[in-house]
């Protein structure tokens, strides 16, 4: 990517996606964090005491939003609890290797998501063996969403039926 397209982007970002950036300098290239403080200093938005501030607002935020939806992750070893299933609408920065998509959390029993409890837009760094994720925003159920998780675990449910029905056939012809 160019530097006039960066700094493009930049322009196009709003403050919050902004100074969400500068609170991760190291994920940046040194040109990108150049253009990244030209854009916060035009926008008079690149003082210490205001990235601090922020920096505190954002992990309030993802307190209160952990808070709010339980958790996105908690699966019991015994699959009771509540799990997010689905990634739509995805997008992907390279430079900052953020991942962003919609995803909805499920009440989920014996590994099967039955109750949709929320649909969220979501972000994520993507790190090997990692799946922090950061609530940015709590969306209305996505229905479409949920009709393709229950059509994907209602398929997985028969195959694992149809293969207890058949495994038996198979061990004792005899």
């Amino acid at each position: 990517m160019e530097i006039q397209d960066l700094a493009r982007e930049f322009r196009g970002k709003t403050d919050d996606e902004l100074l969400r950036l500068a609170l991760e300098p190291e994920q940046l290239t040194p040109e990108a964090n150049a253009l990244l403080n030209d854009e916060l200093a035009r926008r008079r938005i690149n003082k210490p005491e205001r990235l601090n501030a922020f920096r505190d607002e954002e992990e309030q935020r993802e307190q209160e939003e952990r808070q709010k939806c339980g958790r996105l992750l908690v699966l019991h070893p015994y699959g009771i609890g509540r799990e997010r299933f689905g990634k739509s609408e995805r997008t992907y920065n390279p430079e900052t290797r953020m991942e962003r998509f919609k995803t909805t959390v499920f009440v989920v029993l014996f590994w099967l998501p039955l109750i949709p409890t929320g649909t969220f837009l979501v972000e994520r760094k993507r790190r090997f063996l990692s799946n922090q994720i950061t609530v940015l925003e709590r969306l209305p159920l996505d229905w479409e969403q949920v009709l393709k998780v229950w059509v994907v675990a209602s398929a997985i449910l028969v195959v694992v039926i149809w293969v207890f029905k058949l495994l038996p056939r198979i061990l004792f012809r005899g």
